[in-house]
């Protein structure tokens, strides 16, 4: 395994996971800021219009399921690139739906754009753990960096759009233009063997396979990001409202403290990779998450705006290192697309299903009370983050 990547220039190498990791959040945010227009055209309830969207996560929670599996057999470069083209397909597809006013339509591509993603996104933290391995530097969270970055970029053109009356079809379709030509370009720099795993021997094939949910190790990691990643999402899905709701101020107030944690969780993810080479990824993820609970509880406790976006500042800078180090710390040792895999998985279901029921106990609570919830998931992270200091990948 180490001889193609050896040979193979491990800067492009890296240079291209990154430019993967910019365009999965560049699209689909650009047809995610768009939803207004989109809920009129396919004359749906913001309701009906969720059920379409959980589709998507359908689609994402099973191909995450499944992809360890399959990059152990074929790698990560068919993955990836067979991930991108499907997320392509899909996006496409749901804009052509939508123009065509076919709710139907659009929630079978956001299912494909959904399945597209997870074998992608598995396949591209997969690479970014082995990048890791051949520097010896930390260096998924720049890559989710750039994710982030991608996200403002998609959020800007679909803004830009709207504001010029360009046609949601006519933004698509050169976003889908630009992304499939990705795979095209940065084929040949991509290992053909990363994530496979080695030829047993006749011996070893007979020994008891230990699966890798199994693992202390695992376990730790899948409850650690488990419970940072449902805080992520819930600063998505809960801040602004929040901010909104409970402390009386406008759609453009709430807006900057949203602006403020996304942000403090881009320069967190810029940076966060030489400070979990300096101090570990464990005490590195211990320190956010408490962090992440400060700011909580400068929002819960503050009654005053300008404090609740210190707060969001800190809650952004809290979250953001947990899903790269985890996932980082999973890709270390044997198994590492299996392990990946199943902690992504768990990091996925906590980002998109957690945060929607958390919306229950901010009915009945409100939702800055609601907020105690979310830090005491930060607090469960901190104490199982002690799972990314761990090296072997099945623990006695």
């Amino acid at each position: 395994m180490m001889t193609s990547k050896t040979a193979l220039n491990v800067k492009a190498w890296h240079t291209s996971i990154l430019v993967y990791f910019f365009i999965f959040g560049l699209a689909p945010i650009a047809l995610m800021v768009r939803l207004p227009l989109i809920r009129t055209l396919v004359d749906v309830t913001t309701a009906e219009l969720g059920i379409i969207l959980f589709f998507g996560s359908i689609g994402a929670l099973t191909s995450v399921t499944l992809s360890g599996r399959f990059i152990a057999r074929f790698g990560t470069r068919i993955s990836i690139a067979m991930g991108c083209t499907i997320v392509t397909v899909g996006l496409f597809g749901e804009s052509v739906a939508i123009v065509n006013h076919s709710p139907v339509g659009y929630g079978v591509f956001a299912l494909i754009a959904g399945l597209g993603m997870g074998f992608a996104d598995v396949g591209i933290n997969v690479d970014g753990a082995a990048i890791e391995k051949a520097t010896g530097k930390t260096a998924l969270p720049k890559m989710h960096a750039a994710f982030s970055i991608g996200t403002f970029a998609g959020a800007g053109i679909g803004t830009l759009a709207s504001q010029f009356n360009i046609s949601l079809l006519t933004q698509m379709s050169v976003l889908a233009a630009f992304t499939i030509a990705i795979p095209l370009l940065t084929h040949r720099y991509l290992p053909a063997d990363t994530g496979i795993e080695a030829t047993k021997t006749k011996d070893e094939a007979s020994e008891p396979k230990v699966a890798v949910w199994r693992s202390r190790t695992v376990i730790f990691l899948s409850i650690g990001i488990l419970g940072i990643t449902l805080a992520e999402g819930a600063s998505n899905d809960w801040l602004a409202i929040a901010l909104v709701d409970d402390f009386g101020q406008t759609q453009t107030m709430a807006g900057i403290g949203f602006a403020i944690l996304l942000g403090a969780m881009t320069l967190t993810r810029f940076f966060g990779g030489s400070l979990a080479d300096k101090f570990g990824k464990t005490r590195t993820l211990q320190v956010c998450a408490l962090t992440g609970v400060a700011g909580l509880l400068v929002i819960i406790l503050s009654h005053n705006v300008y404090a609740a976006f210190v707060g969001a500042a800190l809650w952004g800078c809290g979250v953001a290192l947990g899903f790269p180090l985890f996932l980082s710390a999973a890709g270390e040792g044997e198994n590492a697309a299996r392990k990946v895999s199943f902690v992504a998985s768990s990091g996925y279901l906590a980002f998109l299903v957690g945060p929607p029921l958390l919306g229950f106990l901010g009915q009945a609570w409100g939702v800055t009370n609601m907020f105690y919830v979310i830090a005491a998931f930060l607090v469960l992270a901190a104490l199982f983050a002690s799972g990314a200091g761990h090296k072997k990948s099945v623990d006695a």
